[in-house]
């Protein structure tokens, strides 16, 4: 008896591994731990192979990952099969929800990150015209803090910003903080 339930629960145990999704919390945590392990990529991109998502955001964050896993992989053709793949999920997430601010956030991140040789980015510009113009409403959207702050503060520190528009974003999180 004890053997059969033992033989069943290890047959089960994997698919249930297998078919568990990657949660939004998760995804956003990995994603930003990059700045500490940039294999963190690599790893979400690897977790949601295994059930990838339908829903945009997390659709947004697989590919994100996916164009930043290169960094840990040595195969030039696996970095640009990786790169590309990402690019195609980043492209489908915000062609379904081309309002959401997170998505257009990982899309201005993805393309401000890389290298230029790769000619992958098309759309900083109006992603960064889009994210200044919907900070109050993105931190609605976003609802975390914590993440909406990581968001604030890549906007806050990047090369593609003027001085002018890093302050604005700095100024609004000072009063968000108050």
């Amino acid at each position: 008896m004890i053997r059969n339930l033992l033989f069943l629960f290890l047959a089960v145990t994997p698919l249930l591994v297998l078919s568990q999704q990657v949660s939004l919390n998760l995804a956003r945590e990995t994603y930003f731990g990059m700045s500490a392990d940039e294999c963190n990529g690599l790893k979400l991109s690897n977790d949601f192979e295994k059930k990838p998502p339908a829903d945009a955001v997390l659709m947004a964050y697989y590919g994100a990952a996916t164009a930043a896993a290169p960094a840990c992989i040595s195969s030039p053709a696996k970095k640009i099969s990786y790169f590309r793949r990402g690019k195609q999920l980043i492209a489908e997430a915000v062609r379904l929800q081309p309002d959401n601010f997170e998505i257009r956030f990982l899309r201005f991140a993805t393309q401000t990150k890389t290298p230029s040789f790769l000619g992958y980015d098309q759309n900083i510009e109006e992603d960064k015209r889009y994210l200044l113009a919907n900070l109050e409403n993105g931190r609605k959207t976003v609802s975390n803090s914590r993440i909406f702050a990581k968001i604030t503060d890549f906007l806050a520190t990047s090369d593609r910003l003027s001085k002018a528009e890093q302050a604005s974003v700095r100024k609004l999180n000072a009063t968000s903080e108050k």
